[in-house]
């Protein structure tokens, strides 16, 4: 069932993929295009490998300028390498800052490919430039921190998520702990890169 969901999930997004980018909207033409539930796979222009999946209520295409009503962003990790892989989370909502560690972990568990999430009301995605921007209320979810604050900027290429007024920053350190490598794994990692 898991495997079946998972390519029917890849064939939607390759689909809805090439909705964004179809002949007669290029970003010179001035051309607009609109869909609804939709989810955009974006990908690292040098390695191919997938950086995010854009998840979103609406988006209107006008131009290189995408504009988004309730946009998600999913950034995917490096490992990750087949879209299949990827879990959709387009239902997903951002959890209360006042959450434990251990409810934060709980809701970890099942996203084993997602590094963070980004939540907006609005927000505008720039295709020539690759940077997502919002005024509204923001929502950054990781395993290790959580983030609300006021507008964002979010530029995948760089790693770089600006959140610009408002923060409200939570950080669990026991998740933090469990993601750093320990002393003698750095010594081991250290060792070998000596031979």
């Amino acid at each position: 069932m898991v495997k079946t969901a998972g390519k029917i999930f890849g064939i939607v997004l390759l689909t809805l993929g090439g909705f964004l980018t179809a002949p007669g909207a290029d970003d010179l033409s001035g051309s607009a295009a609109a869909m609804k539930n939709f989810a955009l796979p974006e990908y690292s222009r040098s390695s191919g490998r997938l950086q995010f999946i854009l998840y979103g209520e609406t988006a209107r295409n006008l131009g290189a300028l995408v504009f988004l009503t309730l946009p998600k962003v999913d950034i995917v990790k490096n490992e990750v390498s087949n879209i299949l892989d990827v879990v959709s989370l387009a239902k997903v909502q951002p959890y209360p800052l006042t959450w434990t560690a251990g409810q934060v972990a709980d809701f970890w568990k099942d996203k084993k490919h997602s590094q963070a999430l980004i939540f907006a009301d609005t927000a505008e995605y720039d295709k020539n430039l690759r940077m997502l921007r919002g005024d509204t209320p923001v929502h950054y979810r990781s395993p290790e921190m959580s983030v609300d604050g006021v507008g964002f900027d979010a530029d995948q290429d760089r790693k770089f998520v600006h959140v610009r007024s408002k923060v409200r920053v939570v950080i669990y350190p026991d998740a933090r702990r469990r993601s750093a490598p320990s002393a003698a794994e750095k010594e081991k990692k250290t060792n070998q890169e000596k031979k």
